[in-house]
């Protein structure tokens, strides 16, 4: 019954852990990102209509961008627009808007202000307040000189205080402030508009006027994307989108690439734990298959039919199915639900989540917990039934079928008494008589190796892949210097640095330089298709230099084991390099982990400039390298392109390269990197820092919204698999212990015998040590192997979508295998001194245990 309850949990909470952790991230997404599935833009009303009049259409949710228009009075010269954006009823309703004073505009000519006007432009707008809007579009000149839209993504074209952009007015409105808004999370913080909320009123909306359409759908599935487009097509809409972001988290996604890993990898996973799950159940009825048939021979010997025995044993399973299903659905739910509750609070308080994990039971989830539990106790029970009827009732009360004692059977070799002396040659008697016990024991070994290691390679293959998807945002705010002169800079980023609210800063000076590699040490993925570029035999890279100063070089040093003073030395220049990169291959859309080079340490690189007023590439110097790492710095990330890579070197070291060559210091691009605990305060003090230094280039950009929500999925991720490692470690140690107690105590006549001919409590607890070595040896010499062959499995299906190296997780390997040997031992001791304390006549005398 323990067996049973154990199973049924384990797939109860599994499952659920699994769609509770989706039901979480789907409604964070929502709260951080407004809910819709499809958007159809620039639609006119006919085309509208037809989006509303769709089978699949749920809601529509209007909205469209009016315009930019000048903040009169603003005291923030990075933001000197006001930014309008109207939606609808259910625009209001869907998207993440906070409401901080009175309410959302109702009419056309009402809107609702950003608090952000009062507080970072200092423009002291009130509830009621008339404004007229000359309402147009930014235009900037492209390259080619034609005039381009800037959209609010796009930064403030400013160069030496002077504006570089122009506002083209189209129209003038007049609007009355209704409400004050939080600044909407969707408004990137370098945007040069702050945003203001108007009313979209589809009955007075014009045949020609355009609008974008976001569909919420009735029912979501992978159809959705042809149906989107069928849509479109027919009524004529140009562009049609879908919100890949909360699609994802409904495990609808529009790559078969993706579609197909998820399914396969899910299909792995739920395999391993229906293995585990039945083996649970059966070992609990495999171990005393013996003791049964001898009952059901004996039912036999007095009249008992084929059909009556099968009967009685499959009444016996009912019976315990009846009592442990739902014992086990209850006891899996209330576990989930209680960690649940008890991280809760953690969770928000470490991510800043709006959202919690909460309990989500699926009628499917219990459902197939009853049935594998149902048809794994029908097979455990129809077994012995089977086997019973298939042997003379005397046969079945002997019980010959069960124990083997020919001498050939039992025979050990003389190195095992050598090597063990008499207690293991006993004990690997004692498995060899019973090969069925010895052999369920072992397959519940086996399979929870392969469950514990298969889960974790899962697990570890699952953040490595979320790693490799994210952009590598390790900082909150950069500022970007334009000006070259040093001493401005570090004016500049001396006075930046002594501000409150910063919890971190590095500041890395970056030049664009190269170097030749011989062909033999080229990246793997160069090879085959890029040889032609090669010249006298060696590939052209692209690197990007970078320093640090000596503050965070000491301390980056000092993580990737190499020697601070070695680097700071000019005379024999030396570097870090990172040789690992991560990118997104264009053709396949598959995120790639791989080695961008193959230099050893010790080995020199010639370092080069391309020069583009002489058109040609000037040698700089030569410098060695320290180390080779895939660890980054703030500030620095692995994402990259083909060809290239980081090195990192001092600042005496890069002042040496570039300090007598115009061109170099002139392509030096110095940018200074910020964690902050209140990145829009402290964004606010470097503007009015910057206000000192209008004439000198600098830019800045808000980015904690992009790391908060890169740490969130890593952390919230990280959660998730310990929380499943520790789940599936669980019911692995639950399933040794239930197999192995359950052999043990079906032994007591066994020991009695042993000890009824002289075998003393020392002998028999070195008899049991040794019997739980020869368990765990087996246990390993099957597990590993299989174990390793599940792991290449999801990393084959990994590979779908990702391309990265297949690494053992060698730490959890280890744990697996001291795991074991542990586990065993202290089961069989357990076990064992319950048996102990048995009188050994009334052991002898037992006939059925």
């Amino acid at each position: 019954m323990i067996g049973v309850i154990i199973s049924v949990a384990m797939i109860t909470a599994v499952a659920s852990l699994g769609v509770s952790f989706m039901d979480m991230v789907r409604r964070q997404t929502i709260s951080n990102e407004g809910e819709w599935h499809v958007l159809y833009e620039n639609v006119n009303k006919m085309q509208l209509e037809a989006i509303k009049n769709d089978e699949e259409t749920k809601d529509v949710i209007l909205s469209r961008d009016t315009g930019y228009a000048f903040l009169e009075g603003s005291q923030n010269d990075n933001k000197p627009y006001i930014f309008i954006r109207e939606y609808n009823e259910e625009g209001f309703e869907n998207f993440p808007i906070e409401l901080k004073e009175g309410r959302f505009p109702k009419k056309e000519n009402e809107i609702a202000i950003s608090e952000a006007i009062i507080t970072s432009a200092k423009v002291n707008y009130k509830m009621g307040d008339v404004l007229t809007l000359d309402i147009g579009q930014r235009y900037a000149k492209d390259e080619q000189g034609d005039n381009m839209i800037l959209s609010q993504t796009s930064r403030l074209r400013k160069s030496e205080g002077i504006l570089q952009e122009e506002l083209i007015k189209e129209n003038t409105k007049t609007y009355t402030i209704v409400g004050v808004i939080e600044r909407p999370t969707w408004e990137p913080t370098w945007s040069p508009g702050y945003t203001v909320l108007s009313y979209i009123d589809e009955n007075i909306m014009s045949s020609q006027g355009k609008v974008n359409a976001s569909v919420i759908l009735n029912h979501i599935d992978s159809g959705l994307f042809e149906h989107g487009k069928k849509l479109a097509s027919e009524n004529g809409i140009e562009s049609v989108g879908f919100n890949y972001n909360l699609l994802t988290y409904y495990g609808v996604v529009a790559n078969d690439r993706v579609r197909n890993m998820l399914f396969t990898l899910s299909a792995i996973i739920m395999v391993i734990i229906m293995i585990g799950s039945i083996s649970l159940i059966y070992n609990a009825f495999a171990i005393s298959v013996s003791e049964r048939s001898r009952h059901l021979g004996m039912l036999s010997s007095v009249g008992a039919t084929k059909k009556q025995k099968r009967n009685s044993v499959f009444f016996e399973g009912a019976v315990i199915g009846g009592i442990s299903i739902p014992i086990g659905i209850i006891a899996g739910l209330a576990g989930i639900g209680v960690t649940f509750m008890l991280i809760n609070s953690m969770l928000k308080e470490a991510l800043g989540v709006s959202e919690s994990l909460r309990l989500v039971v699926l009628p499917a989830t219990i459902l197939v917990a009853m049935l594998v539990s149902i048809i794994t106790i029908l097979i455990s029970t129809y077994i012995p039934a089977k086997r019973a009827s298939n042997i003379s009732a005397i046969d079945a009360i002997r019980q010959t079928a069960d124990v083997k004692i020919t001498e050939k059977e039992v025979k050990t070799s003389k190195l095992t008494r050598k090597i063990f002396g008499i207690e293991g040659e006993l004990g690997l008697k004692n498995l060899k008589r019973n090969k069925a016990r010895y052999r369920a024991t072992v397959l519940s070994l086996i399979i929870s190796m392969v469950l514990f290691l298969a889960v974790s390679y899962f697990t570890f293959s699952l953040e490595k892949s979320l790693l490799l998807s994210q952009d590598g945002v390790n900082y909150d705010i950069t500022v970007y210097f334009y000006d070259k002169d040093r001493e401005k800079q570090e004016d500049m980023i001396g006075k930046i640095t002594s501000l409150d609210n910063i919890s971190e800063s590095n500041y890395i000076a970056t030049l664009d330089a190269g170097t030749r590699i011989e062909e033999d040490a080229m990246a793997d993925y160069l090879k085959g298709n890029h040889e032609n570029i090669l010249e006298n035999g060696k590939y052209p890279y692209h690197i990007s230099l970078k320093a640090l100063n000596d503050e965070a070089l000491e301390a980056y040093a000092k993580e990737v084991g190499v020697d601070f003073t070695k680097l700071s030395d000019t005379e024999k220049p030396s570097a870090i390099v990172i040789d690992t990169i991560k990118y997104e291959e264009a053709q396949t859309n598959k995120y790639v982990e791989t080695k961008a080079v193959k230099t050893k340490i010790g080995e020199k690189l010639d370092l080069e400039f391309y020069d583009s007023e002489f058109e040609q590439y000037m040698p700089i110097e030569s410098v060695e390298i320290a180390t080779l790492t895939d660890k980054v710095t703030m500030g620095i990330s692995s994402v990259g392109f083909m060809g290239s890579f980081n090195m990192i070197v001092s600042e005496d070291v890069f002042n040496k390269f570039v300090e007598d060559n115009k061109n170099m210091i002139e392509s030096t691009n110095t940018t200074l990197f910020l964690k902050s605990n209140d990145p829009l305060s402290l964004q606010e003090d470097i503007e009015e820092i910057q206000k000192s230094y209008e004439q000198y280039g600098m830019s800045i950009y808000n980015v904690y919204m992009a790391r908060q929500r890169e740490e969130q999925m890593i952390v919230i991720m990280s959660i998730f698999t310990y929380a499943f490692i520790l789940l599936i470690t669980s019911i692995c140690v639950a399933n040794i212990f239930n197999t192995i107690s359950t052999g043990i105590a079906l032994r007591k006549r066994e020991f009695a015998m042993l000890k009824s001919v002289g075998m003393t409590s020392k002998s028999f607890n070195k008899m049991i040590n040794y019997e739980s070595i020869f368990y765990g040896i087996k246990a390993l010499v099957y597990g590993l192997p299989i174990s390793f062959a599940m792991m290449y499995l999801i990393y084959r299906t990994l590979m779908m979508k990702f391309r990265f190296g297949f690494e053992i997780p060698w730490v959890s390997v280890f744990i697996a295998i001291a795991a074991v040997f542990i586990i065993v031992g202290v089961a069989m001791l357990y076990s064992s001194k319950k048996v102990k304390k048995e009188n050994i006549i009334d052991a002898l005398k037992q006939e059925i245990i």
